[in-house]
């Protein structure tokens, strides 16, 4: 803040700084005991009322010499010359088009040569519709043209998903504004464009994770209906069954044997669907990729082996974990398919805390030695796959009583 101090003449000597606290609004003297009190001799301003001045006035005339360096008043336009323009526009963080009346791109900032991989050269003189999709640049000519007629201020294309052309093809989700500016050429657009990858990305996420959430308490659900009602029924079935195989006749009781294994099967069967619900039917998801898996080694194998899935699977299995999980129930069933001869097979996957087990059953030839248990690239790779993840992969076989592999591991 800037004093301007007169001499006893009246007139300026010098111009001096002064602290922020010795200044008080209205010209008033400071308070400070120890300043210094400057006589201030009379001077003629012209006619008075022929009142007694009296230290008022004379604080108040003293505001008249006070210079204060301020902002520009708010209603003060503030000028910008063109290369502060240019570099504003420039430096934009979204992308900037100026085109025309007729669509001819006049200008393209840096960030929307970014967004689209053409260099500002390219752009510049040619026409808006290259950033345009093929299969809508027609409806877009129209749609500029009747804009050129009305122009306003206003997002473009209200409640739909626009894209942009980038210069290798591909299309990048945009969100652009529109706005009228007067120019050399007479009226022109002012385009801002977004790049809204990252938000729609997110918002993708979003949506699966509630997604998510409503499917994990729609198994819970349907599991505690599925526990009280239909797995004890069946549950109970099974054991009545298993009873009456007691006493039954000896040609009777291994077909009463029989029909608890299939009421055992059926009642894991049931809760396998579960614990994949929605899964399947979902693109992308771990339960339509392992319904893959075992519909490709089905061909293989000829037979389709049985699946079942207990514990939060989809939900819990990484991004980090899931190819190794399925690349290892590929070469798990892989070696089936070449070395078991086996007749069924079963997938078993089990999520128990943080333990992920994973056992393919069959009932072929097994493993003719102990040695053949470790050996062998397919075994090794297993192996190796579960250790990436603190867990272990082991081999269990009998000539002639099938194989058994249990791949585990850490979950999280």
């Amino acid at each position: 803040m800037v004093v301007e101090q007169e001499d006893g003449n009246g007139a300026d000597s010098h111009t001096r700084s002064l602290p922020r606290p010795h200044l008080v609004a209205q010209g008033r003297r400071s308070q400070d005991p120890k300043s210094t009190k400057v006589p201030r001799p009379k001077v003629d301003e012209g006619p008075t009322t022929g009142a007694t001045e009296g230290p008022t006035t004379t604080a108040r005339r003293r505001t008249n010499s006070v210079s204060v360096m301020a902002s520009p008043a708010p209603h003060e336009r503030i000028v910008l010359d063109d290369d502060v323009l240019r570099h504003s526009l420039d430096q934009s963080p979204d992308g900037l088009l100026i085109c025309d009346a007729d669509g001819t791109i006049m200008y393209a900032n840096t960030a929307l040569c970014v967004m689209t991989g053409y260099r500002a050269s390219e752009l510049i003189g040619g026409p808006i519709e290259r950033l345009v999709p093929a299969d809508r640049r027609d409806h877009h000519v129209a749609r500029r043209r009747g804009y050129a007629e009305q122009p306003q201020i206003r997002p473009m294309g209200r409640g739909l998903t626009l894209s942009a052309t980038r210069a290798d093809g591909s299309e990048v989700p945009v969100e652009i504004s529109l706005s009228p500016i007067e120019g050399p050429r007479g009226t022109m657009t002012i385009a801002s464009v977004r790049d809204i990858s990252e938000r729609l990305a997110d918002a993708e996420k979003l949506r699966d994770t509630h997604e998510a959430l409503a499917l994990s308490g729609e198994r819970e659900r349907i599991a505690r209906d599925l526990h009280d009602t239909v797995l004890q029924r069946l549950f109970g079935l099974g054991l009545e069954l298993q009873a009456l195989g007691v006493k039954a006749a000896s040609d009777v009781a291994p077909r009463l044997e029989t029909a608890v294994d299939e009421i055992d099967r059926i009642i894991k069967e049931i809760r396998t669907s579960v614990f994949t619900l929605g899964a399947a039917r979902r693109d992308g998801s771990l339960g339509q990729e392992i319904g893959t898996i075992l519909a490709q080694s089905s061909r293989v194998l000829g037979f389709a082996p049985r699946l079942r899935i207990e514990g939060p699977v989809e939900n819990m299995v990484g991004p980090a974990l899931r190819p190794d999980l399925t690349a290892s129930l590929r070469e798990a069933l892989a070696n089936v398919a070449r070395h078991s001869e086996a007749t069924e097979a079963s997938v078993e996957i089990v999520l128990e805390d943080v333990l992920l087990t994973m056992r393919i059953n069959d009932n072929g030839k097994g493993l003719p030695h102990p040695e053949s248990r470790s050996s062998g690239n397919g075994l090794q790779n297993l192996r190796a796959r579960a250790l990436g993840h603190r867990g272990y992969c082991t081999v269990s076989s009998e000539p002639g009583r099938g194989t058994s592999v249990e791949w585990v591991v850490e979950v999280g």
